[in-house]
């Protein structure tokens, strides 16, 4: 049977162009449909629709250029006015263990997936794909690697299109990204591959929000983590070592080669691309906040006078910021952030628009917060954005518009019976507890209808009522 689950509050040189075009849909797997007043409790978006959420695996390019199966997450509104959505994509942060992607959002996992869950209730088609060496596929993760999450991101957008053609729908045309932190590399790096091989106007690609993200690697982020500072995530630096050693090969040959003891032995078994218990958390407890009490002295004096230091070749291999795109671009971030240094969205804005770009911007959205409290506002200057240029797709019946007037029930705190009034005539009427577990189902129609709820413990639940393709719901409090 169907869950519906609450939302959560919501709180890191291209080429190849075949890759995308040779994308195939492998599956489309029904996971929940969340009610828009279940969503409505925590979304900091506007709540119109229920949205059906799907787990996509597909075909994309592993980093040798060789076909590997990848998995993402879809939420589609659901509108019985409407089957025309625009599409966004989102792009998440950091995440170590395997299986902490969008996909596998649900309410004993709720990862960032959720976030597409608010967005489509709000009327956009969501796609958030976990990368490579996540999720569905194997191996190592290749992570803040641009040109992997680059087709891991734009393959996705094309499956979902595909399989929305199964369910008789399609999006409008119009495609949006962003994503935050290591999401934010990943959207910049989608937005940089579309441009470079000649795919915005292919796959509809409007305008692009990459926020607080590490887009100047070789200098503005690699001088944050590698300075004279204390760094409060030392793991990142342990992930992009394992990360570029398994695309590049020239890094080391023993990770002690890089790392010193007993910390190479201790963070090895975190990142062997499999395991799903442990977070980036654990292993920023292991390690000292100073880089320079965990790596090789040699290798950091090796980096700073060496110009061909594979490091900071492969550094330079990920930068972002030096090209000059066609689409209107906001890098929205905060200048306190103690993760990924602002100067990343300074720097690439100064670039662009002396490149030459036509509509290129940054902006500080909230001076002084850190990387966590930063998260918040660059979402909502992104969807603003957005708002602002996506054409809308008309509902006659909004949910955030009647869920209040539908259903009048009474007594409300109550005890044994309650009588449910539905304004809009019958519907199958649904009641879950806070944690969307569904307990009981009936019909209801426009006359008074009974419920009895003495068989059940005292507590918030919620009552909803689905008609004509359209979920409402309220609240209803039991006190005996």
């Amino acid at each position: 049977m169907k869950r519906i689950c609450l939302l959560p509050a919501i709180i890191a040189t291209l080429s190849n162009v075949n890759s995308v075009q040779a994308q195939e849909l492998v599956s489309a797997e029904f996971q929940f449909q969340y009610s828009a007043f279940l969503i409505s409790f925590s979304s900091p978006f506007p709540t119109d629709f229920p949205v059906d959420f799907y787990r996509i695996t597909y075909t994309t390019t592993d980093t040798d250029g060789e076909s590997t199966v990848a998995s993402g997450a879809l939420a589609i509104p659901v509108s019985g006015a409407c089957n025309s959505f625009p599409m966004v994509s989102y792009a998440h942060g950091t995440v170590l263990e395997r299986y902490n992607v969008p996909s596998e959002a649900s309410i004993s996992n709720p990862t960032e997936g959720l976030l597409i869950v608010a967005l489509a209730s709000s009327g956009y088609i969501g796609v958030a794909p976990d990368y490579l060496g996540l999720g569905e596929d194997e191996g190592v993760h290749p992570y803040v690697h641009a040109e992997s999450q680059a087709t891991a991101t734009l393959d996705l957008i094309s499956a979902a299109r595909e399989f929305l053609e199964t369910l008789d729908q399609q999006d409008n045309g119009q495609v949006f990204i962003t994503g935050y932190s290591q999401g934010g590399h990943a959207a910049m790096a989608a937005l940089k591959y579309a441009q470079d091989n000649n795919m915005v106007d292919e796959l509809g690609i409007v305008a692009g929000a990459p926020l607080s993200g590490p887009y100047d690697m070789s200098n503005s982020q690699a001088n944050l983590i590698l300075g004279d500072d204390p760094y409060l995530t030392p793991g990142y630096v342990i992930y992009l070592l394992v990360s570029y050693q398994s695309v590049y090969g020239n890094l080391y040959t023993e990770l002690s080669d890089i790392i010193v003891e007993p910390f190479a032995t201790e963070v090895a078994p975190y990142f062997d691309g499999e395991q799903d218990e442990f977070s980036m958390a654990v292993v920023n407890n292991i390690l000292p906040n100073l880089i320079s009490e965990f790596m090789q002295d040699s290798v950091l004096t090796n980096f700073e006078d060496n110009p061909n230091h594979p490091l900071r070749v492969a550094l330079e291999d990920n930068d972002l910021f030096d090209w000059t795109p066609d689409m209107p671009l906001r890098m929205f971030y905060c200048d306190g952030d103690e993760q990924v240094v602002f100067t990343n969205s300074t720097t690439a804005e100064q670039v662009m628009n002396d490149n030459g770009a036509a509509d290129v911007a940054s902006e500080n959205v909230l001076p002084g917060a850190n990387h966590g409290d930063c998260v918040e506002p660059a979402l909502f200057a992104a969807y603003d954005f957005f708002d602002a240029l996506a054409s809308e797709c008309s509902s006659t019946l909004s949910v955030s518009e009647v869920k209040e007037k539908a259903i009048t029930i009474w007594p409300n705190p109550a005890r044994d019976m309650v009588q449910i009034d539905f304004t809009l005539g019958s519907g199958q009427m649904a009641l879950y507890d806070v944690n969307g577990r569904l307990l009981q189902e009936q019909i209801v129609n426009s006359e008074l209808s009974n419920f009895d709820v003495s068989n059940l413990p005292d507590g918030n639940y919620v009552l909803t009522i689905t008609h004509n393709g359209a979920q409402y719901g309220t609240l209803l409090v039991v006190k005996k």
